[in-house]
């Protein structure tokens, strides 16, 4: 970093760290009781718009392939997907929600929006554009792996044209 960093900057980066360990332990405690974690919940997104392979799901969420086949796996045997081969080539697996997958998703999105601070006095835009500025500021030489979740963009891989226009990418979208 640079010599000219704010002395609070710091304990700024704890708080960030900190308050996302809040949410994510918040989240994970609302999605047990619906039998789902927050790595499950991100590939059920990542088929709203329809059937995938595992590896353009994966590219879409941006995990491993490998690692997403341990959540699928889960996933189908909830009954939440299913897996089938692809007629144009047998090694490829089309991965697709069931009813019961899209209806976890609606439950979920649901769990996750109450285990957030229902405080009036956040100011939830503010706070959302000063993190993307943050998240902006981060060098991207570093820690290529982690990335923060951006929900599925459209099958071609490519933000909507009015996300790329704004320069912007998927997890500085509010949530509808």
């Amino acid at each position: 970093m640079t010599s000219n960093l704010d002395p609070d900057a710091r304990s700024s980066y704890r708080l960030i760290t900190l308050a996302a360990r809040l949410i994510q332990r918040r989240q994970d405690d609302a999605l047990a009781p619906l039998g789902l974690t927050r790595a499950a919940v991100i590939a059920l997104e990542g088929l709203m718009e329809g059937p995938l392979n595992q590896e353009q799901l994966a590219d879409a969420i941006r995990v491993q392939s490998q690692t997403l086949g341990r959540v699928l796996t889960r996933l189908e045997g909830a009954g939440l997907i299913t897996r089938t081969r692809q007629a144009s080539d047998r090694r490829q697996l089309k991965v697709e929600l069931t009813e019961a997958g899209s209806a976890a998703v609606s439950a979920a999105r649901q769990a996750e929006v109450n285990a957030y601070p229902d405080d009036p006095d956040i100011e939830w835009t503010e706070l959302r554009e000063q993190l993307t500025r943050f998240v902006r500021a981060v060098p991207l030489n570093r820690d290529n792996g982690v990335l923060p979740f951006a929900p599925p963009e459209h099958r071609s891989g490519h933000a909507s044209p009015a996300g790329r226009a704004a320069g912007t990418r998927g997890w500085e979208q509010p949530r509808q």
